[in-house]
């Protein structure tokens, strides 16, 4: 933690010499404004009647599912009954070989998730009409042969696909914009890739998967908002609720723009199944510039089980 605070307070100090430089207005005790206002203002509680945005958490039916994806899997009680456990499938870009048991287990998860997405997200509920139609599979710039062709043998044979073509991340997003030659940055939950193309082709020497994304500035927004005494001290990314939360700070607070940095006051409402909306009224400085300026640890997609099973 001192570590932290010592990384923390240089950044500011160099951000706050830099502001000054750029010819913009920097208060002295702008810090000292946001610990006060933070360490002081308890949250307010909204009956369920009285909240007008309340969150719709996913049921579990009875028999309750061995599993369930996606944004109902988000969206279960964190003490839910029976309970499930909260896995990713893929980090990085990549398989997440690292957090399963076998590389089996990953790819059944992998394309459990690819199949649900399928009959959910295109309608297309009949495996048997899966035939009639072709897929375009889109593999990162870096990829395995192995796995490729492991996705190859299971679209043709389990997914009854009649034809597939693979292409390139990069490929496709130049493809898509009309651009024969351009440099592609993919910027991710925990991974940021990026690409050369020139004349549909990716430049083999070009392509960098750097294991940083949105998470990592998720994370480190909330550590710093937590250092400088956010009322909602009890905040924890492990559980559901408040990793959503958080990803909704980071999307509405941060910013790369200097203009928008000053001692500004803002709310939030946690909602917890179960319990009583608060809504909190906070105040930022420069958290969210600072922010996506520093990397920790990342993650990417969800799929979660019954711990039962």
């Amino acid at each position: 933690m001192q570590q932290f605070a010592n990384e923390y307070n240089s950044m500011a100090a160099e951000f706050k010499i830099a502001r000054r430089n750029n010819k913009r207005r920097v208060l002295p005790n702008s810090r000292e404004l946001v610990v006060k206002w933070n360490s002081t203002n308890p949250p307010d509680k909204i009956p369920k009647h009285n909240d007008p945005t309340e969150i719709e958490w996913t049921e579990i039916p009875s028999p309750a599912p061995d599993y369930m994806v996606g944004h109902a899997a988000l969206r279960l009680p964190q003490n839910s009954r029976p309970r499930y456990h909260l896995s990713w499938p893929m980090r990085h870009g990549w398989l997440n070989e690292k957090d399963y048991e076998s590389k089996m287990t990953v790819y059944r998860d992998f394309f459990l998730i690819i199949e649900e997405a399928i009959k959910t997200q295109l309608n297309i509920s009949r495996k048997k009409d899966w035939a009639q139609y072709s897929c375009v599979f889109v593999i990162p710039d870096l990829y395995e042969k192995t796995v490729v062709a492991t996705v190859l043998h299971h679209v043709l044979r389990d997914y009854g696909f009649s034809r597939v073509c693979f292409i390139q991340e990069s490929l496709a997003a130049t493809f898509g914009a009309g651009y024969s030659s351009s440099c592609i940055v993919d910027v991710g939950a925990s991974k940021t890739s990026i690409c050369c193309v020139e004349e549909g082709m990716c430049v083999e020497n070009s392509r960098i998967n750097l294991k940083y994304g949105g998470e990592d500035v998720t994370e480190a927004f909330i550590k710093m908002m937590l250092f400088d005494h956010l009322n909602y001290a009890e905040i924890n990314l492990n559980r559901r609720h408040d990793y959503l939360l958080a990803e909704e700070l980071k999307q509405k607070y941060c910013t790369l723009d200097d203009s928008h940095i000053s001692v500004q006051a803002y709310d939030f409402h946690v909602r917890a199944f179960g319990e009583d909306t608060r809504k909190y009224t906070f105040k930022v400085y420069d958290e969210g510039m600072l922010a996506p300026m520093v990397s920790e640890k990342q993650s990417i997609g969800w799929k979660v089980y019954n711990a039962d099973h």
